[in-house]
């Protein structure tokens, strides 16, 4: 489509960044940028975007506040779109943009919605996974999709690997969802589709299950790994390993025992 929109966006960190750049290329007119006030340095690669396109960029301690809301309404967008936001949106900010906001959501929605989707289609061990871009109610993840990307994932992708599909894919897919808003085409309805959800991934849930399968074992290694906390068994946090195949030889303090196969160990610390 031939119109640029002057839009708001809301990201966080890196993968953010990605969609910014894909806006700015695209030659859609960012009018400013909103992230939260953590106490932590992701925002970095979006500041510099910012400051090397002459964006304004606002840090707010809280997204859904009256200086936020003014901040917005004074920019005067067609359009929000975020990415990579761990922060719902609610009214009476939803409602200032006319053509609404849209959301990056980096799975086949709905299922996997939450904020920890990159993990669990690995350990899961699904044969696809995928990204949606959708409008943004106020319940996590559930507006109306706009597209969706679907992929092939395999039984030896770690939880980077995923992610650096993504990443190629985060250069179009949100200017394809605006295209497709331009062009009026049609959305699906999401909200009352039954799916699964993952909040933020905890440490306890990367513990291997030693009564559990080595395919169990080794799903859990490949998605909760770097850049990650790592899967943990008894005093080992586990990185990366594989299977043990017939007639492998290898050291025996390297290996995992379970009723159903070896798991070698190819990174790991105490």
């Amino acid at each position: 489509m031939d119109r640029k929109l002057n839009i708001v966006f809301f990201g966080e960190d890196s993968f953010s960044d990605v969609i910014l750049h894909s806006l700015i290329d695209a030659g859609h007119n960012v009018l400013l940028v909103i992230t939260p006030l953590y106490d932590n340095l992701i925002y970095k690669r979006l500041e510099r975007t910012c400051l090397a396109n002459a964006i304004p960029f606002y840090r707010v301690p809280k997204v859904n506040d009256e200086e936020t809301c003014r901040l917005v309404a004074e920019a005067k967008p067609d359009l929000c779109a975020i990415a990579h936001f761990e922060r719902l949106i609610k009214q009476p900010l939803l409602s200032i943009p006319p053509m609404g906001f849209i959301n990056l959501h980096p799975s086949l929605l709905p299922d996997y919605r939450g904020m920890a989707p990159q993990h669990w289609p690995i350990i899961n061990r699904e044969h696809e996974a995928g990204i949606t871009v959708h409008y943004v109610d106020e319940t996590a993840d559930t507006g109306n999709i706009i597209v969706q990307h679907r992929f092939s994932i395999d039984e030896t992708m770690y939880v980077s690997d995923l992610q650096r599909i993504w990443l190629n894919h985060y250069k179009t897919i949100m200017v394809e969802a605006i295209d497709a808003i331009l062009e009026g085409k049609p959305t699906k309805e999401q909200k009352s589709l039954d799916g699964r959800y993952y909040g933020k991934l905890k440490k306890e849930q990367c513990v291997i299950n030693k009564n559990g399968s080595v395919e169990d074992a080794y799903s859990l290694i490949r998605g909760v790994s770097l850049p990650y906390f790592g899967a943990t068994y008894d005093d080992m946090t586990i990185y990366r390993a594989h299977i043990r195949e017939d007639r492998e030889s290898c050291e025996e303090t390297k290996v995992l025992h379970f009723l159903d196969g070896d798991l070698v160990i190819d990174s790991y610390k105490k």
